[in-house]
């Protein structure tokens, strides 16, 4: 059901955190945006053909794509790949991380997973709050993932995954939730919106319009 959908999100600037990268389901792109206004600020093309996560940990960025069923390390900068690994299972729909740790989540298998920062090997994994997890990522210490058949946010701890908080999301289909150092976000593919989140309450701060018509991921670099 969501092997086409292709959004992430995530944030860089070359030395700070004030800006976003988001990527689209009908274009395959990758968008650069302002982290405030989420304006775009540059395109880039993405490595597979349905993007379904973006997402980092300090200066280093990450994506999955569900078609390929793979995990990528990029350049930050450039958005070239690094390293590709496959995903864990069958359907990847989410990576991103914490600080100083990165997370992935697969649709197919209802896991969480814990990754090796330079190998993307699995460390950990867990059964996710819900029954279609579709996206993961956090801010400097905490960790959030959503679930789009229950339509809910949720702060998991970082070690354990298990839940900590959650609240129901702002639209119908949470299609992912993550963050730069301290600035929280959240995206709807039904509902083709990007917004900010309160990082404690999960409620809405702001929302803007997606650059494409299918948002399926977001979160930042941690600098």
């Amino acid at each position: 059901m969501f092997g086409n959908l292709a959004l992430g999100i995530i944030a860089y600037s070359a030395g700070s955190n004030d800006v976003l990268y988001c990527c689209d389901n009908g274009t395959a792109d990758i968008f650069l945006l302002n982290l405030d206004s989420l304006a775009t600020i540059m395109t880039y093309t993405t490595p597979g053909t349905s993007p379904s996560g973006i997402g980092g940990a300090q200066t280093r960025l990450y994506s999955c794509d569900a078609s390929e069923d793979k995990n990528y390390e990029h350049n930050p900068s450039t958005l070239a790949v690094i390293n590709t690994v496959p995903s864990p299972a069958g359907a990847p729909n989410g990576i991103g991380g914490i600080l100083t740790r990165i997370y992935g989540c697969d649709f197919g298998t209802d896991l969480n997973y814990e990754f090796n920062l330079s190998t993307l090997a699995t460390i950990n994994s867990a059964s996710s709050p819900g029954s279609s997890p579709l996206g993961i990522g956090g801010i400097s210490a905490r960790l959030y993932c959503c679930d789009h058949d229950a339509d809910r946010n949720y702060e998991i701890n970082p070690s354990t995954l298990a839940t900590i908080n959650s609240a129901s999301s702002p639209s119908t289909l949470p299609r992912g939730i993550g963050g730069v150092l301290a600035r929280l976000y959240g995206c709807d593919y039904d509902a083709d919106l990007n917004y900010e989140l309160n990082p404690s309450t999960l409620a809405t701060i702001n929302t803007v319009s997606s650059p494409g018509s299918g948002p399926s991921g977001i979160g930042g670099l941690k600098i």
